[in-house]
């Protein structure tokens, strides 16, 4: 099998490259502690299991705030300054939860690093988004999800083997140490992003009385089309991950061994997806990658809807591993998709915004999507949740189609001008990045 990422990495610009390593060593951190927050909280805290649960909703809440504010401050102050901002708060968050001793204190842990986690996710695409066009966008972006899973996955190997109850100590390190992969990869983010003098033709890009804030992304109905497809994608896939399907697991009365052994297949899966066929994905339109995610988490939950009519432990185990496996597939195209059609459809001078918006969508959608999953699994017909969000993604895949028709100003531009092949997708084009606009930039 021909291992297409790392060509396909080679031909990325150097600071995109950058900023990718940057995500890999935050992505590290984040797996240290990531598996273990409730258990933290509530084995080494003493905090209620109820108590322990609501953190997590406050950390998807704030995010939803985080999202929006950096994708404005990216366009009206800096990349760079925001980057700052995310990063140092992140570790602040994290690092906060190492002297957690009450609920109060874990609410504010917690309000801190949401923020700042929706603002990571919209700084990562911005970034990215600034960088590259095109294919080598789509691979950028599809490169940076098997780093941030293979940097998960070794944090979580690490926080595994550090961790314990019997010493508070263990996890105070943890946190801290995620706090100082924060700081790190925010150096790295930071320089990567560089400093630059204002750009003569940014000013021009919109009319000086243009729309403020995100009045100009409420406006695009091709956006809106997009952010309600995430959010509905979010609801019926992403957002039952790591909620309702080990609820499943948990309610039929699966061994628990089963989730674990799922979660490293699934992990296993998008590495080896997004290394063997990066450059294929890349290539292929986004409508046909949405249609082939939801398709695929269709698929996972009918295996997991056989496993919840089904009797016998090896029986269970390998469908609710099959289907962890082959929800893999959909994560490794919605990873190139959603992100690539955003940036699409967005200019530079709103792409802060535009990422903003679909940092919020994500969030949203990954809010609503336990709070379905937990009323479906709470009715005493706990196949009704395979059977309803399967429903859901088939409509999904009816409706991915028509995400094919959109077109944006990165379209048109590429169409008008199309780049010579010595100079394609080398361009740095942070070196002009503004730092400061002026107050009638409209933006």
């Amino acid at each position: 099998m021909k291992i297409q990422s790392v060509a396909a990495l080679r031909q990325l610009p150097p600071r995109t490259r950058a900023v990718m390593g940057a995500n890999l060593v935050s992505s590290v951190g984040t797996g240290l502690v990531q598996p273990f927050l409730v258990l933290y909280l509530t084995r080494v805290r003493g905090l209620p299991v109820g108590a322990a649960t609501a953190v997590i909703s406050v950390i998807a809440v704030a995010s939803l705030l985080g999202g929006p504010l950096a994708g404005r401050l990216a366009d009206g102050r800096s990349l760079r300054a925001t980057a700052s901002a995310a990063m140092a708060l992140a570790a602040l968050g994290t690092a906060s939860f190492a002297l957690v001793t009450g609920v109060g204190g874990a609410v504010l842990a917690g309000s801190a690093y949401g923020l700042a986690y929706g603002a990571m996710l919209s700084v990562w695409n911005t970034a990215i988004g600034r960088s590259v066009t095109g294919e080598a966008r789509s691979t950028a972006f599809g490169l940076q999800f098997v780093g941030l899973n293979a940097g998960v996955g070794l944090g979580g190997l690490l926080g595994g083997i550090f961790a314990s109850t019997a010493d508070p100590g263990h996890f105070q390190l943890l946190y801290v140490c995620d706090g100082l992969s924060f700081l790190a990869a925010g150096a790295v983010l930071v320089l990567a992003v560089g400093r630059g003098p204002e750009r003569p033709d940014t000013a021009a890009a919109e009319p000086a009385a243009g729309p403020r804030g995100y009045a100009v992304v409420l406006r695009d109905r091709a956006l809106l089309k997009v952010l309600a497809f995430t959010v509905a994608l979010m609801v019926v896939g992403y957002g039952q991950l790591e909620s309702s399907i080990p609820g499943l697991v948990a309610v039929r009365g699966m061994d628990a061994r089963i989730m674990a052994w799922g979660f490293v297949a699934n992990t296993c899966c998008i590495v080896l997806i997004q290394f063997a066929a990066v450059t294929r994905i890349s290539r292929s339109r986004p409508a046909v990658l949405l249609a082939g995610t939801a398709g695929s988490w269709a698929a996972s939950w009918l295996l997991l809807l056989l496993a919840t009519v089904s009797s016998g432990t090896a029986v269970q185990a390998a469908l609710v591993v099959g289907a962890l496996a082959v929800f893999a597939v959909g994560e490794a195209l919605l990873a190139v998709a959603l992100p690539t059609l955003v940036n699409t459809l967005a200019s530079d001078p709103v792409r802060g915004r535009y990422n903003g918006a679909y940092s919020a969508a994500m969030s949203g959608g990954l809010v609503l999507g336990p709070l379905l999953g937990g009323w479906l699994l709470t009715g005493g017909q706990p196949w009704l949740l395979a059977v309803v969000l399967g429903a859901g993604c088939v409509a999904c895949v009816a409706l991915a189609p028509r995400l094919g028709r959109l077109h944006g100003p990165s379209d048109s531009a590429q169409a008008a001008a199309p780049e010579a092949p010595d100079d394609r997708h080398t361009s740095d084009p942070y070196e002009n990045e503004p730092q400061r606009l002026g107050s009638g930039g409209g933006r």
